[in-house]
């Protein structure tokens, strides 16, 4: 790896030749000091934050994006992914899961880019883009069975719990990935689209779809 530290003992010759030659000498004087390549946004992955929870039991990347307010579905088998750009009336992408939170997808009428999860409800792109995950409405599943019902009124959702026994919940967005949900048998809890398919609660557990 090359050292692109500033070269101190050039910077401290010119200050002598400056001082020798006159101080007016070196009114206009800039000295410029090479700070090496920069990384393009194409080939510099997207950082995960270190809030990021660990996302193992979802299959996080697959489901329903959005972007710029339209729909991109996502769709996995095994390993290989195929993305739906028709919304955009693109051609089909076809990727692949090369980490728990990072893909890497090709598409056809541009370049391949890397998609990084952030653990906040978004996929960020090596392009600087970013895909959100929305919507909460649907059967979610928790610990692999079906389980509760969500319904979404714009900011408002309403949770059924009747598969457990227990009383309907009550919630509200906080944002395009996240959301508060007061359970009146048990408290308040928030909780987070880390992907369309997989709902992160602030007690640790998942729901999935």
């Amino acid at each position: 790896m090359h050292d692109r530290r500033p070269d101190t003992s050039s910077l401290w010759l010119a200050s002598v030749l400056c001082i020798l030659g006159g101080l007016a000498g070196c009114a206009g004087t800039v000295i410029v000091v090479d700070p090496g390549p920069t990384p393009t946004p194409a080939t510099t992955p997207a950082s995960v934050p270190p809030s990021a929870m660990p996302i193992a039991p979802c299959s996080p990347f697959e489901g329903t994006w959005t972007h710029g307010g339209k729909t991109i579905p996502i769709t996995r088998s095994g390993q290989r992914l195929t993305v739906n750009m028709a919304a955009f009336r693109r051609p089909t992408a076809i990727g692949r899961v090369i980490g728990d939170r990072q893909i890497e997808v090709t598409f056809p009428d541009d370049a391949t880019f890397t998609g990084v999860l952030d653990g906040q409800g978004s996929i960020r792109w090596s392009n600087g883009t970013a895909w959100q995950a929305t919507g909460f409405s649907g059967r979610w599943r928790h610990d692999g069975r079906p389980g509760p019902f969500v319904t979404q009124f714009g900011d408002r959702l309403d949770v059924n719990m009747a598969a457990y026994g227990r009383p309907n919940a009550q919630g509200v967005l906080t944002g395009p990935s996240t959301v508060s949900v007061r359970f009146p048998d048990d408290a308040v809890h928030a909780a987070t689209l880390v992907g369309p398919a997989c709902l992160l609660w602030s007690n640790g557990t998942y729901w999935t779809r």
